[in-house]
């Protein structure tokens, strides 16, 4: 988890550099055509040079993983190919979100809202995965990245633990949210 939580982060701080040079906007506004999958959002940060490395975009335990070949500028076509990301991103998130809102988040076992994830295969390298004891890992729009519950620890499509409200950290900020999942 350390590993991957590591991984986060670094994204957030390339979507954060990303955002300092375009008016306080995430890569998914600035496609020309709206962007299919986060897949497509993380290339142009390797494509405009935030980046040069895809090795982040994994997670130990995902089956998705990558080869390091980004290919050639300008376009880049071999970053992060089908099979080479492990993380989704929430749509319309900019930089002045509230710090709180869920940014990245691990690929979950369906295309939902909120997302679930499948805890009767934590730990193995199959899409949806939760880790062992119910949790994930989120990263926030103010940078930080934790471990976060799900409602059980067993199950094939658990969401995250509600709190006293009934809401949980994707739906507390704004119920009908969606997400970019990852390329297959």
């Amino acid at each position: 988890m350390t590993q991957a939580s590591n991984n986060a982060r670094q994204i957030i701080v390339c979507l954060k550099a990303w955002a300092g040079e375009n008016q306080g906007n995430y890569p998914d506004a600035y496609a020309k055509a709206p962007p299919k999958t986060a897949n497509e959002v993380f290339r142009l940060l390797v494509q405009k040079g935030v980046i040069e490395d895809e090795r982040i975009f994994t997670s130990p335990a995902s089956p998705f993983t990558n080869d390091n070949s980004i290919g050639e500028a300008p376009d880049y076509l071999k970053a992060l190919e089908p099979g080479e990301n492990h993380w989704c991103l929430v749509k319309g998130v900019n930089r002045e979100a509230n710090g709180n809102t869920p940014l990245i988040f691990e690929n979950p076992s369906g295309v939902s809202w909120p997302p679930k994830w499948n805890c009767e295969v934590a730990g193995q390298p199959k899409e949806g995965r939760a880790w062992k004891g119910g949790k994930i890992i989120i990263g926030l729009n103010d940078g930080s990245v934790s471990p976060q519950a799900l409602e059980s620890s067993k199950g094939a499509a658990v969401p995250l633990e509600k709190d006293e409200d009934g809401k949980d950290l994707f739906t507390r900020w704004k119920p009908d949210w969606s997400y970019l999942d990852v390329e297959r």
